[in-house]
């Protein structure tokens, strides 16, 4: 009989557990596992903090275009609707600014809301009990964004045949980073709009209305 000693029991016992997937690993081959140290851990809090930091300003100039863009476009969109209709109705039709939703306000700030409205008497306000001055959009949440109407009447009026002729415009959009980055909608007397640019040279990043002068943030 072949005589097995107590140490090649031992040996034996210890390279099985090392071939076993899965098993608990002892003795010889066994792998030793930890976590992070505190010291690690606030390395890698130490850099995402400095990456947040350098990443927060352009993320936060990201979110204002955005915003910016947004509010002209919504402005475009209803005006082109409001001179849309008015070619179709062969009547006049009105945007101005609201408070309320249901009348126009006495002002130039267009940063309360906006709606637009048939004005078949040509008096420039809505009437909800005539049939005939049906309003056609309103936008009565207050806007992320000033946007200010430099035309004294503080409406716009599209006749029948969609001409805007004594209610032409700019129509300024502020935000609190400045006439910098602001931007403004440009309308003219035949009806029609255009995004302003920079026509300056040599360009001072400022858009400029219609007359070439830079638009102005209060």
């Amino acid at each position: 009989m072949v005589r097995i000693e107590a140490w090649e029991k031992d040996y034996m016992v210890a390279y099985r557990d090392n071939r076993t997937p899965g098993a608990t690993r002892r003795g010889i081959g066994a792998s030793v596992q930890r976590g992070f140290s505190i010291i690690e851990a606030m390395i890698v809090l130490v850099i995402v903090a400095i990456l947040i930091a350098v990443a927060a300003p352009g993320f936060q100039e990201l979110i204002g275009n955005n915003r910016m863009i947004s509010e002209v476009y919504a402005l475009r969109a209803t005006l082109s609707h409001a001179r849309t209709e008015a070619l179709a109705r062969r009547a006049p039709v009105v945007v101005c600014p609201t408070a309320d939703g249901a009348t126009c306000a006495d002002s130039d700030d267009w940063s309360t809301g906006y709606l637009a409205f048939v004005d078949s008497d040509g008096d420039g306000a809505a009437d909800p009990t005539d049939p005939d001055e049906e309003i056609i959009q309103r936008e009565t949440e207050e806007r992320s964004v000033d946007i200010d109407f430099d035309n004294g009447n503080r409406l716009v009026r599209f006749a029948p045949d969609g001409i805007a002729l004594g209610f032409e415009g700019n129509f300024v959009f502020c935000d609190e980073r400045g006439a910098n980055r602001a931007r403004a909608l440009i309308l003219n007397a035949v009806g029609s709009l255009r995004a302003a640019t920079d026509t300056d040279l040599p360009n001072d990043d400022i858009v400029d209305e219609a007359d070439g002068t830079n638009v102005t943030c209060n």
